[in-house]
């Protein structure tokens, strides 16, 4: 009786264990799973976040495109220079070559006299590209409406390639080199006609 008693234990003894095997399998399945998840979800965390302050900066940057069509429409050469690093460089659509504050305050300060009563400024089609966290490319198109020509006549429409380089000083962006250059003229009635007798 003695050895079926032993048998029995440990009969009882494995089917015991064997019981506790898949629990504590499922167990450390769960816990692995729990850990994966919990990864991911840092992982979104920190991508979201990013993301949040890439959108934020890209604000920021095409901000700086903004300002720098209301200072020109306000003419205020101050302001629009403000928006460039100290050293800042910058091209005319003319082709001058602008570099360091007291130039461009110079040659901004001169263009006010195109500014009219009804001239305005937009910047539009942004493509923002990040080469750094710190460091980025804009390209944008700038349109002009209603400024003074060199010869006095109202120009209806003039748009603008506009190119900068932005980067970020302490808790700002500003830009260190700007390009600008006049872009074909939108088609109207006029280059239609001329364009088919051609």
């Amino acid at each position: 009786m003695t050895i079926q008693t032993k048998e029995m234990k440990a009969a009882q003894m494995y089917r015991a264990d064997s019981a506790q095997a898949p629990k504590s399998a499922v167990r450390g399945r769960m816990q692995r799973l729990g850990l994966t998840l919990l990864a991911f979800m840092l992982v979104i965390g920190v991508t979201g976040t990013a993301s949040a302050s890439q959108a934020q900066d890209e604000a920021a940057i095409r901000a700086l495109g903004d300002n720098f069509a209301k200072a020109f429409v306000q003419k205020n050469p101050e302001q629009r220079t403000s928006l460039f690093a100290e050293n800042g460089t910058f091209v005319t659509p003319v082709g001058d070559f602008l570099q360091g504050h007291v130039a461009m305050v110079k040659d901004f300060g001169s263009e006010a006299q195109a500014v009219t009563a009804t001239t305005q400024a937009a910047f539009s089609n942004y493509r923002v590209r990040f080469i750094k966290p710190d460091l980025a490319v804009v390209d944008a198109l700038l349109t002009v409406h209603n400024v003074n020509g060199p010869d006095g006549t109202v120009i209806p429409v003039i748009p603008i390639n506009f190119f900068y380089v932005a980067s970020r000083h302490g808790d700002k962006w500003l830009i260190e080199d700007g390009r600008a250059h006049f872009a074909p003229a939108p088609a109207n009635a006029m280059t239609k006609s001329a364009m088919s007798q051609n």
